[in-house]
């Protein structure tokens, strides 16, 4: 089949020539194209409140950048279409709203892997920097079972604009970073959604994701192309909004008597009409219900292209909390994705410019390493690189069975960007080489995996500048690996046993800290012995993060895993040049 027709330029242009359109609609909204970052106009007049921040990739338009302005987001970061945005466009956007705020900053990030990443890479470097903030996942689908959800848990859907309007509407009273945090989160606990989709969507240059018969319906279908939980026949609008509503009682308790707000979302190929029948046999049936909708928005708020179907999305009100939710969502806000608002008149003044934000050039904290320790690490690098990648292709033969067979190459482009970067690194102070390869990962490998070695890196710099000596240096080794792997688990939310590198690296650092006082050659034995246990294992067992969470078929799971046959390749490469190191 011939790709499908879009009105598109270049497609890696698209993102941007598009938050410039809507910034030309809406002049007063300040766009930093280099990161994809949309702020509101106040953004400088906003010291003593707290500021609000959002992300997520593109193609869900007008979300986010759509519901930026006073009294929603203060910020916005768009990535590529269905893409989280990266870490460093992020790291941005926190910088330029910390220069203007003394009273915190809440990050809403939707559960999604790629996010929950980037984010988290994001979020720890502001909070290394001392930045006053904290964040929120939003997670509020109920189509897929809980016993059929991957290690990442539920998505977020369209109830993040709920949860950015009632935020931003706090934030814009004066209200804490505490208190908003607090509502915030009783929004999403009394929050779900339920999808169904008409049709798939494309991609711009593509033909349709999947293909859909013309009388059926994919259940629980995601914001990002990908099928649903399951298919049925279509019924009427009537069947479906009751088969919906139904999924939404159960997961919220809903009971004659019950206060709701309710947000039907156009995936944005839906037409108008058919919109407004749902909304109408959505309103029409919980007040047969005896459930009252005290408030109801309809619109294109969170889509997924140019994908056929609809959210229904219920906030339960809690009578000890039902007045201040509807004070929020009744307060003002000129974000333009939000009815009736509008940035149409063009602004007559200049606006001050951020100053571009440089990576920090750090002191050289934490701990020191004499010359004999630099040769070690020197070579350790080297010859992890070297032992990556040689094993290029068996790793993309490995990634092809359940993933997109370029695991190799993207670690061999991470081995690659080290080695030509090695004459600028600090050896002698680890915090520094760990940052600088972090920012290596994340320039040349690209997506979760990217951000995972980022994160982990990140994070083990984070802790090493803070240790300013210990004799014990398998001590400080020891305890920095298990932070930064303590890291990748809370934002990746995979697993060790989920058949990721997690598998690998975990046992790998629980035998180090056990051995911290053993003889070096039996700390580096069982080290090996533990390493390729963990990527044995991982045969045969269900992937429960990642791409290969979705593939179903055994047939494709009884090789190890890329990703933990990678990590067992370095970490050989490693301790074996520490065993037979000789200066």
């Amino acid at each position: 089949m011939a790709a499908l027709k879009h009105l598109v330029n270049k497609i890696d242009d698209a993102v941007a020539e598009s938050l410039s359109g809507l910034c030309c609609t809406y002049p007063q909204l300040e766009l930093q194209l280099d990161h994809k970052i949309v702020l509101s106009p106040d953004i400088r007049n906003q010291k003593d409140k707290v500021a609000v921040i959002c992300g997520g990739g593109s193609g869900h338009e007008p979300f986010v950048a759509g519901f930026v302005g006073t009294g929603m987001l203060t910020a916005s970061i768009s990535g590529s279409i269905f893409a989280s945005p990266p870490s460093k466009h992020i790291t941005h956007a926190i910088n330029c709203v910390a220069q203007n705020n003394t009273a915190g900053i809440l990050v809403i990030v939707p559960n999604y892997t790629g996010d929950c990443l980037n984010f988290g890479i994001a979020l720890e470097k502001a909070k290394q920097m001392g930045i006053n903030i904290t964040e929120i996942m939003v997670n509020e689908d109920c189509s897929i079972p809980k016993k059929e959800q991957s290690s990442i848990g539920k998505r977020g859907l369209t109830g993040m604009i709920l949860v950015i309007k009632i935020a931003g509407a706090l934030a814009e009273r004066g209200e804490s970073l505490s208190k908003i945090l607090k509502y915030a989160k009783l929004s999403v606990e009394n929050m779900a959604t339920y999808a169904v989709g008409l049709s798939a969507c494309s991609i711009p240059g593509q033909e349709y994701m999947f293909e859909l018969a013309s009388d059926e319906i994919e259940i629980g279908m995601g914001i990002h192309g990908e099928a649903g939980y399951e298919r049925m026949k279509i019924k009427s609008a009537s069947e479906i909004v009751a088969f919906m509503l139904q999924h939404i009682s159960e997961e919220l308790n809903l009971i004659s008597g019950n206060n709701v707000v309710v947000v039907i979302n156009n995936f944005g190929a839906l037409s108008q009409l058919e919109q407004g029948i749902v909304t109408h046999e959505t309103i029409k049936q919980l007040n047969n219900k005896g459930i009252q909708s005290l408030r109801v928005y309809s619109g294109l708020l969170v889509t997924s292209l140019n994908s056929a179907g609809i959210h229904i999305t219920i906030l339960k009100l809690p009578e000890y909390y039902k007045d201040i939710f509807l004070r929020c969502l009744d307060d003002s806000t000129n974000a333009p994705g939000w009815p009736g608002r509008s940035y149409s008149v063009p602004l007559a003044i200049t606006r001050p410019p951020f100053n571009e934000i440089e990576k920090e050039k750090l002191d050289k904290l934490g701990i020191h390493l004499n010359h004999r320790y630099v040769s070690l690490m020197t070579l350790c690098l080297q010859k992890a690189c070297k032992s990556i990648i040689e094993i290029e292709e068996y790793l993309n033969e490995l990634d092809r069975s359940c993933g997109d067979g370029d695991c190799g190459t993207t670690l061999k482009r991470f081995a690659m960007g080290i080695q030509e970067n090695m004459a600028n690194f600090s050896f002698a102070y680890p915090s520094l080489l760990l940052q600088k390869i972090a920012d290596i990962a994340e320039e040349t490998m690209g997506g979760s995996s990217g951000a995972l070695y980022c994160l982990f890196f990140t994070t083990g710099a984070k802790e090493l500048s803070l240790i300013e000596k210990n004799t014990n240096i398998t001590w400080v080794w020891s305890y920095t690996f298990r932070s930064a792997l303590d890291s990748i688990i809370k934002y990746g939310k995979a697993k060790p046993g989920d058949r990721t590198m997690l598998d690998v690296l975990d046992p790998a650092c629980e035998t180090l800290e056990k051995c911290i006082t053993a003889p070096l050659a039996d700390i580096i034995e069982n080290v090996l012995i533990a390493t390729w246990e963990g990527c044995n294992a991982t045969k045969d067992k269900k992937a429960r993060a990642g791409r290969a969470a979705y593939v179903k078929q055994e047939y494709y799971m009884q090789r190890v895993d890329p990703g933990a046959y990678a990590a067992a390749t370095w970490i050989t490469a490693v301790v074996e040049t520490i065993k037979n190191f000789k200066e």
